[in-house]
């Protein structure tokens, strides 16, 4: 039988790859949007980055890796799922898939993995976090920067290499 100290570390690193599971499916989805649309492709690589490093930071049981994660991950659904229609439009589409077994439009079912993914992302990364035994209060304020880094990253990001989408955090920035 084993210690349970042995068996909370097996499921903190099960938590831990659960985590970096989500963040590689989401860049494999990130991939594919790329294939089908070029106009994104290099926008998808940078976007990778910080799921990258989340899923091998998460995986190493790093702070750093869990906020990166959930922070990367809340912010894409915060995007697709409140700045744009695009995770709405993705379930739309999944419920016409089920109801008619055809879909018109890939490029759009393709949130509803995509926001599965990072759902998870962020609910393993806050678990994995949850579990470290160097917690403290100070963590909140690393963990609003990480989050406010990424978001600068992204919206960066946007209007180096697709401009065109900037529109969406108009309401955001007063523009």
């Amino acid at each position: 039988m084993r210690s349970s100290a042995n068996g909370s570390a097996e499921r903190a690193n099960a938590i831990d790859t659960l985590a970096a599971a989500c963040a590689t499916s989401f860049i494999i989805i990130l991939g594919i949007a790329a294939y089908w649309d070029r106009t994104i492709r290099v926008l998808h690589v940078f976007e990778a980055l910080p799921y990258a490093a989340a899923a091998v930071l998460s995986r190493r049981q790093r702070k750093f890796g869990y906020m990166l994660g959930a922070g990367a991950g809340a912010f894409w659904l915060l995007t697709a799922g409140t700045l744009t229609t695009f995770i709405r439009n993705g379930i739309e589409r999944f419920a016409m898939l089920l109801r008619t077994g055809h879909v018109d439009r890939l490029d759009i079912l393709i949130a509803v993995p995509a926001a599965l993914s990072a759902a998870g992302l962020v609910i393993f990364s806050l678990w994995g976090y949850s579990r470290l035994r160097d917690k403290s209060w100070r963590d909140l304020g690393f963990f609003i920067a990480v989050t406010a880094l990424v978001a600068g990253f992204f919206v960066a990001i946007f209007a180096v290499f697709a401009p065109q989408y900037l529109g969406m955090f108009s309401h955001i920035f007063g523009s």
